[in-house]
């Protein structure tokens, strides 16, 4: 048996520290759409809408509530600074999705905007955007590409609040794509 020399102990000590850094990456700085990374950086995020935000929590091959059969990569942020009813921090919510599940997404986002009163038009954030419009009010997204499509969406905004995001909506979304 040889021993192992300082060479060996180098690239291991190298392979170990890659390792290490890679696990202690934060979520939200991962590759865009990647395994394990949001679609969209805290930096980006408050960047479009003027507001401190946090990346709460991250869960890869998340069953989406409306659509059990479909797994997401689900990222939930927070903004302390935009209490919503109750105190509760403003949380905007994205999913991404990719292959089959695209179209069944899309589907969903489309009879969801329309059922219940909303207009499904394009966003000129980025090819593939749309939003759904109620009343004037722009709280959901999407964004879509050739093999991914991020739903980007208000999970608890009031009306007020969705009101004044309404105009920085396509800002997140040019961000996603």
């Amino acid at each position: 048996m040889t021993r192992p020399t300082a060479a060996h102990a180098y690239v291991l000590g190298l392979a170990i520290a890659a390792v290490l850094l890679a696990a202690c990456r934060p979520h939200a700085e991962t590759a865009k759409g990647g395994a394990g990374g949001c679609s969209l950086t805290v930096a980006e995020l408050s960047k479009a809408t003027s507001l401190s935000w946090e990346l709460k929590e991250k869960r890869d091959d998340h069953p989406l509530e409306t659509l059990e059969s479909v797994k997401a990569s689900v990222c939930l942020y927070t903004a302390a600074d935009a209490p919503q009813a109750g105190s509760d921090p403003l949380v905007l919510r994205t999913d991404t999705v990719g292959g089959k599940d695209v179209s069944a997404v899309r589907q969903e986002f489309t009879e969801s905007c329309t059922e219940y009163d909303g207009k499904v038009r394009e966003s000129p954030a980025a090819d593939g955007a749309i939003v759904c419009d109620r009343d004037g009010a722009v709280a959901e997204g999407l964004v879509e590409s050739v093999d991914r499509l991020v739903s980007v969406y208000f999970v608890n905004a009031d009306k007020t609040t969705a009101m004044k995001l309404t105009k920085k909506f396509d800002a997140i979304l040019r961000a996603v794509g």
